[in-house]
């Protein structure tokens, strides 16, 4: 592989991996000691820098630029302009200080909102006097506040709110302004971002000087990439922040983050990470979905994916096999340390972007690779313990044991108490953590001291575990694993705080470990919300250093889902007042709704929409509480028709009304703005089959399960549509119905549609395999019906014509023929036979494949089971339609008994002597078909000549058994 035209120098890689950057003689740029700055977490350094300020114009006195007419709007314009200017005096190496400083502005806002601690600098500051004077904020202080010694942990950093930046402040009216003037600005696609977000300037700024300036078209701005590589990988790290401030996801935002990932890969050192990395099925290229038949799909394997069996662990070492390492790791070998750390990082980022946009398939094949880079180890397996306190045996748990290409230092170094505390579980049952028998178990935890980078992988893999399956039991216990060894050593603030966040999720579920669970969340929001003195806490850099390889939420919804756990351990009370606080409007109603106040939610909507008339989301939220869609279309008009959710809302009351042509046009509205949303295109998708709109309902639900593979009512309506659209379309619905299956590997109906169209187009298999799921699904309580005859008996056909065989040559028919002969036999034997016994049209179609394979005896016993189940009705006796049918039943069983009862057929019998042995290895003997088939066919028309001649002699049916049964006499 060519190496790359520009490549990261060794402080950008220092910076990128948060790792800390020496100090250098200052060449009198002013980058050197910014990199130094900015690597150890001093961003108010970095920002109030001669670079900064000529950047943002702090020093400025010109009145006439900044003056009473100055409007937030004017702000992105005013920065472009001093950009360009200082471009233009310092050259194109100005390009590294303006990257510099945007990371600056985005750790600030990054520190603010997620991580902590306090960030003291107010950004109105970086602004000219007279604007940071009018937009300042007037409750900031920076002054520490006065400790008693000896105060609980607890209670120390319980700082008056006056004097913080927290969510939910009052600002100044000035202030208020131009934040919700930002926050529009960083709306995306028809989403809001969250209105609450403190200091939103930072961002603002970060944005634009990593991603908004460098992309005007201005010939002063095109040699950035290769004055500041580094540039891109910042520029996608801001735009993954003002993702996670939007409502919802926004498909130009991937895009843009994808784009330049991309770049930044051009800039790595070679390597074998696969080309692919970045190539995924998103919902831009769904139109090109290949939804062709397989020429290799004969023969489909649909079991349900099963857990491995566990094993147990033995020996000392207790080493970890090679198939616990990531495909091509070996690959890996020839690169050098620092490379593969820095392509661990990059995909590892890449992962998480793919992860926050619910796309599992994509971000497992990055955290796969990053793992092959970094060379980590890792493997689920099995070992004997106990996980009460009275618990007599042992019992089989699992444990992931995992080991870093290079042993990390036992020690770590974040000093002791600057971590977040993790709370005791305190239960008179359920142990701390589980006691395995095998202390080696322990010791391999002790021992083997695992890298950052390799935890933040544990982690991301542990959530993808999530991401690929349902919500269940057997989901928490593969999760559960993972967290614990990373909680085994804490080597990282951030990374120990997404151990703990996934430990009080995974515990949330069990009532013995909720109340820890809850406490925990409420832990984790203190340690922002209420920090501790700079001298007990983590610092900046140590907090930041791994962030975007974490899927790390924000403070809001850190407080977001403490309120949930508080709704869902019925505390409707507390958990109102954190929604209200942080602004969340939706939850609000939710609230009051489950509280029966539906009037106090209406009046508290009516009172925001007064201060904030022109809120989109305000106007939508009262239309979902009094359901009148004037609110929808008002939301709508206010936002310029940029407000995706007004539509959605709308299309969904449309839908709900039946008035399926305005749901798809206010649907495809709302996806015009933002195509992200699989719910909707599934929406769109229903609402066209109903107007039978083929083409686009096609469209719809291709974007849903390339958005959501696992979503198998969107295939089994994509299958739908296909059939509608002809006979040329049936190779396609074929292969949708056999992803649906997958997804809904127990519902009846998607494996009878799976059932139809497989034999429609001839995919014998599928339709046996199809068949065989359908009767284990509803045999016990649908008995015959759960058979579809019709189809039984093309696929009995199609094997007995050898329709399967045509085109291939002897050897591969013989081969093919004993393969449908093993599936038809399990079919008909292990699957009708042992289910279903009472329909005589069933074991007559049987017996024409039994009949076919010369198993004579099996075809007249399908003929005789036939014949009782019409002689033993009941109605025989009374009505002459059961009559005649069991009639023409005894007559076709006579005349099978006649033909076949005189033939010889071998079969396996084991002697007195060998009564033990298998029967495929006894002796094989020719024995008559059925020696006695005169006596049986006497005995079954003398029985029903019996049954039906009180009601029946004289008819023609009758009339006929008494013929047969003189002819037999006769014989």
């Amino acid at each position: 592989m060519p190496q790359p035209a520009h490549s990261l120098s060794q402080g950008d890689r220092q910076l990128l991996l948060g790792q800390t950057i020496a100090p250098t003689a200052d060449d009198g740029s002013g980058s050197p000691s910014l990199l130094t700055a900015l690597s150890e977490g001093r961003y108010e350094d970095v920002l109030r820098s001669p670079a900064a300020k000529a950047i943002f114009g702090t020093d400025l006195e010109d009145g006439a630029a900044v003056g009473p007419a100055f409007a937030p709007a004017d702000l992105g314009p005013y920065v472009t302009a001093l950009v360009l200017s200082y471009i233009q005096a310092q050259g194109t190496g100005a390009w590294t200080e303006i990257t510099l400083i945007g990371a600056a502005c985005l750790s600030a806002f990054v520190q603010t909102n997620w991580t902590g601690p306090e960030f003291p600098l107010d950004p109105a500051g970086l602004l000219p006097r007279l604007l940071a004077e009018r937009w300042k904020e007037s409750f900031t202080t920076t002054t520490p506040p006065v400790l008693e010694e000896g105060m609980d942990k607890h209670e120390i950093g319980r700082r008056a709110y006056a004097a913080r930046v927290y969510l939910g402040v009052k600002q100044s009216k000035e202030r208020a302004q131009l934040d919700r003037v930002l926050l529009r600005q960083l709306s995306v696609d028809g989403e809001d971002a969250y209105s609450m977000a403190p200091r939103p300037m930072y961002l603002y700024l970060a944005r634009l000087l990593l991603v908004d300036i460098p992309s005007a078209e201005d010939s002063r701005l095109t040699e950035r990439d290769g004055a500041t590589p580094m540039a891109h990988w910042w520029s996608a790290r801001a735009l993954l922040i003002q993702q996670s401030l939007l409502d919802y996801p926004s498909q130009t935002l991937m895009d843009q983050i994808i784009g330049h990932f991309a770049k930044v890969k051009q800039l790595l050192p070679p390597s074998p990470a696969s080309d692919s990395a970045l190539e995924s099925a998103d919902a831009s290229d769904s139109a090109q979905t290949v939804l062709m038949l397989d020429d290799d799909s004969e023969m489909p394997n649909f079991e349900r994916p099963t857990v491995d069996a566990v094993q147990s662990v033995a020996g000392n070492g207790i080493p970890l096999t090679s198939a616990s390492m990531a495909p091509d790791s070996h690959k890996w070998d020839a690169v050098a340390g620092a490379d593969r750390n820095l392509w661990a990082r990059y995909l590892l980022e890449v992962g998480v972007v793919y992860s926050q946009h619910q796309m599992p398939l994509d971000s497992k094949k990055c955290f796969m690779q990053a793992q092959a880079a970094s060379g980590l180890q890792w493997e689920m397996t099995g070992a004997k313990g106990k996980r009460t306190r009275f618990q007599s045996s042992d019992i089989t748990q699992l444990v992931l044991l995992a080991k870093s290409a290079t042993r990390a230092g036992s020690g770590s170094a974040n000093s002791e108490g600057q971590f977040p505390e993790a709370l005791a579980l305190n239960d008179d049952t359920l142990l701390e953590k589980i006691k395995f028998t095998d202390t080696a178990v322990e010791e391999h935890a002790e021992q083997e001291h695992l890298q950052v980078t390799d935890e933040c992988i544990l982690l991301a893999l542990c959530l993808n575990v999530q991401n690929e399956n349902p919500a269940h039991g057997l989901t928490s216990e593969l999760m559960r694993p993972f967290v614990a060894r990373v909680l085994e050593q804490p080597t990282n603030w951030s990374v120990y705080t997404m151990g703990l966040l996934l430990r009080s999720r995974l515990e949330m579920a069990k009532t013995r470990t909720a109340e820890r669970a809850t406490l925990q969340l409420q832990a984790l929001v203190d340690q922002i919300t209420h920090p501790l003195p700079s001298a007990q806490e983590a610092g900046a850099a140590e907090r930041l250093q791994y962030l975007y390889t974490l899927s790390l939420p924000s403070q809001w919804e850190f407080e977001r889902e403490l309120a949930n756990q508080f709704m869902a351990m019925g505390v409707i009370r507390s958990a109102l007042d954190i929604y209200e606080r942080l602004g969340m409007w939706d939850e609000v109603v939710s609230c009051y709704v489950l509280l029966e106040q539906n009037e106090v939610a209406l009046r508290i909507i009516n009172e925001q929409l007064t201060l904030y008339p022109d809120s989109s989301k305000l106007w939508c939220v009262l239309g979902d509480l009094k359901r009148e869609p004037e609110h929808w279309r008002h939301a709508w008009e206010i936002s310029g028709q940029r407000y995706a959710r007004a539509m959605r809302s709308l299309g969904a009351h449309y839908y709900g009304k039946s008035d399926y042509a305005n749901a798809v046009e206010c649907y495809q509205l709302a996806l015009d703005l933002n195509p992200l949303f699989e719910k909707s295109w599934y929406v769109l998708g229903c609402a066209a089959l109903q107007i039978k709109n083929w083409d686009l309902a096609a469209t719809a639900f291709q974007r849903v399960v390339n958005l959501e593979h696992d979503n198998g009512e969107a295939w089994n309506n994509l299958a739908t549509v296909y059939i509608h659209m002809g006979s040329s379309q049936r190779n396609r619905a074929w292969y949708a119905l056999r992803e649906a299956v997958k997804a809904k590997f127990d519902s009846w109906q998607v494996w009878s549609n799976f059932l139809t169209v497989s034999v429609g187009i001839g995919q014998i298999s599928s339709a046996i395999h199809a068949m065989t799921r359908v009767i284990e699904l509803r045999a016990d309580k649908d008995g015959a019906a759960s058979i579809d005859l019709d189809a039984l008996r093309t696929i009995i056909n199609a094997v007995i014509r050898g329709r399967i065989l045509v085109g291939m040559n002897e050897k591969q028919a013989a081969h093919a023929e004993a393969q449908y002969v093993r599936y038809m036999e399990h079919l008909l034997v292990a699957t009708i036979e042992a289910r279903i016994s009472d329909s005589a049209p069933l074991w007559r179609a049987m017996a024409d494949y039994w009949f076919w394979r010369k198993d004579y005896r099996h075809c007249l016993d399908c003929y005789a089971k036939a014949y009782r189940c019409l002689s033993q009705m009941p109605q025989v006796a009374y009505a002459q339609p059961v009559f005649n049918d069991a009639t023409e039943a005894a007559l076709e069983l006579v005349s099978m008994y006649e033909n076949l009862g005189d033939k010889t057929q071998t079969v396996r019998v084991a002697t007195d002597a060998d009564a033990a042995v298998p029967e495929h290895k006894s002796a094989a003997v020719e024995q008559p078909v059925c020696a006695d088939w005169k006596y049986q066919s006497k005995m079954l028309l003398r029985t029903l000549i019996g049954k039906g001649k009180a009601s029946f002699e004289g008819t023609p049916a009758f009339v006929r058994l008494s013929e047969a049964l003189s002819a037999l006499r006769q014989a």
